[in-house]
């Protein structure tokens, strides 16, 4: 039996019978097909292929092929299913599938699966490597940011015949990360028709990774088309497997898709509300983060216990105020649209650590700050990761005074909060710095990040994650539309402090509407319908992001 922290360093979460049921359905269509699961873990689809093949008419013995890369698995369930359907035990291979090339292995009608969703952090080494060749052979040059699900799919695109299906699990990324872009793009031009099925609740509630089926047919063939279709839950596809009804899906963009200029997310809210948007995007006083301000991670410590020490404990070690700087270190210290010096103070008496240890490589040390050091090192901080590979290893790089932060982990809406206690950030926030040349004051930016387009604009841009929560890389962030009109409006000042106000007061509902008003209204020119369409559009992508959290 694989254990759970084998199973995450294999990326093996395996389907349910009911998924696997309907994307076999799907992709079996003959008595005479072949079909190939290229990770087959617990067996799902094999069985699943097994029984459809059957009863078709079709011979499994011959017909299914398969790939694992975990010895015991593969024994356990090889036995199986040449007890049950009589497959042959050379069509089932115990192997790395990236180690599989397509030249040594039949090619077959169908491959259906669920790719190792293994994060570019831990995919290191021989493997990545192995995996990125596979996926260039097959004319994909892939980011080594990527994650282990996407050189598989296109891996496995080499193992279908020509006009041949592609069914499988894929992780929600494959529509919005920019690594999956040469993924979209190759299976674009690649099949005939790909279509992307959405689920309003999760298909796997207890896994964090948010996922979609992915359907591509005609592999080879030419009128190439995305469709995509929306569903309430996984019971549906129990619904088009026993009455065969057609899927219904509606067609995309398919160059705009595969580029990333539109995101499946787009689809979910009302087309009066898209076109709005997208006309938007184009529009004179509109722009996007990345045109005005650049959006990165803060510092990263490797060991921040001790890097931001108390107040207690600078008094202590008598450590003097040039070797600290200030940190605004969680985003619930964020409260209004500024970060102010009684701010900082208040997260202090909430017991965060209110200063990062600040040393330049050539510093000389005080007394007090050199027994700080040494009691560092008796309790071995100088042995972890990021601290060991730097020199001295007490000293943190790449600490800047931003003009604003950024939450970019969110259960509502993001923040953006100008920085007026001349603060600094670890990685638990984004750091956004206005460009040399901008006349946007940081309290204007933090002001026009209010409205309700800059709202739906992050639930766009960003991403879900399995548990709910909205997240904003800084790539992400730097695509999100803020109006940019009034930066030289003094009227924006008094409207922030009222907005400060009420955001710090907890009446957010009621700052948006203002922002709407006096920004989006009065200053960009759009109508009150308008701002109902953005705000009630953007309400709609919280909620159903908020409704696939893992109690769901």
């Amino acid at each position: 039996m694989m254990h759970d922290a084998e199973r995450k360093a294999l990326g093996a979460y395996y389907t349910d019978a009911q998924i696997a049921d309907f994307l076999v359905w799907w992709a079996v269509r003959s008595s005479n097909d072949t079909v190939l699961d290229p990770s087959f873990g617990g067996g799902v689809f094999l069985r699943s292929a097994s029984k459809r093949l059957k009863a078709l008419g079709g011979h499994p013995a011959q017909q299914v092929f398969g790939a694992e890369i975990d010895g015991g698995v593969h024994n356990r369930i090889a036995d199986k299913l040449q007890d049950e359907f009589g497959v042959l035990p050379q069509n089932l291979w115990q192997a790395d599938f990236f180690g599989v090339a397509p030249t040594t292995a039949p090619k077959v009608r169908a491959v259906i699966g669920n790719p190792p969703f293994i994060r570019y952090q831990r995919f290191t080494g021989p493997s990545r490597a192995v995996a990125l060749a596979a996926a260039a052979a097959q004319g994909v040059q892939l980011s080594r940011l990527s994650s282990s699900w996407a050189p598989f799919l296109v891996h496995a695109t080499g193992f279908l015949q020509p006009g041949g299906r592609l069914a499988m699990v894929v992780p929600a990324e494959i529509a919005h990360a920019g690594y999956a872009r040469p993924v979209l793009d190759h299976l674009s031009r690649s099949f005939r028709v790909v279509t992307f099925l959405t689920f309003r609740k999760r298909l796997f509630p207890d896994l964090s990774e948010d996922t979609l089926l992915l359907l591509a047919e005609g592999q080879g063939e030419q009128h190439q088309s995305v469709l995509w279709r929306d569903f309430e839950h996984a019971g549906d596809l129990a619904d088009l497997v026993r009455h065969g009804n057609p899927l219904g899906a509606e067609a995309l963009d398919s160059e705009d898709f595969a580029a990333g200029h539109t995101k499946l997310v787009e689809q979910f809210i009302p087309p009066k509300a898209r076109t709005l948007y997208r006309e938007l995007q184009t529009a004179s006083g509109v722009a996007r983060l990345g045109d005005i301000s650049r959006v990165g991670i803060g510092y990263v410590t490797g060991a921040n216990a001790f890097f931001h020490p108390t107040d207690e404990t600078v008094k202590q070690y008598e450590i003097p105020v040039r070797f600290l700087r200030r940190a605004a270190r969680r985003g619930r210290d964020l409260v209004g649209l500024r970060y102010t010096d009684h701010d900082w103070h208040a997260s202090q008496s909430l017991g965060d650590g209110g200063y990062l240890l600040w040393i330049q490589p050539r510093d000389l040390l005080p007394e007090g700050l050199a027994r700080y050091i040494q009691q560092g090192e008796a309790a071995e901080v100088h042995h972890s990761y990021k601290c060991r590979i730097r020199s001295p290893w007490y000293s943190v790089p790449h600490v800047y005074k931003p003009d604003a932060f950024l939450t970019y982990m969110s259960g509502n809406a993001p923040r953006l909060v100008s920085n007026e206690a001349e603060a600094v950030a670890p990685n638990t926030l984004h750091i956004v710095q206005i460009k040399a040349g901008s006349d946007l004051s940081r309290e204007a930016l933090s002001t026009l990040w209010q409205t309700s387009l800059t709202r739906l604009s992050t639930e766009i841009e960003g991403h879900s994650l399995g548990g709910g929560m909205l997240k904003l890389e800084p790539s992400e962030a730097e695509r999100v539309l803020i109006p940019l009109v009034g930066g030289m409006d003094h009227g924006l000042t008094e409207v922030g402090r009222k907005l400060d106000f009420l955001c710090r007061n907890g009446r957010e509902a009621e700052a948006r509407a203002m922002a709407d008003s006096e920004i989006l209204q009065r200053r960009l020119g759009l109508t009150r319908h308008d701002t109902e369409l953005l705000q009630e559009a953007a309400e709609l992508l919280r909620e159903r992001r908020s409704s696939r959290g893992l109690s769901a």
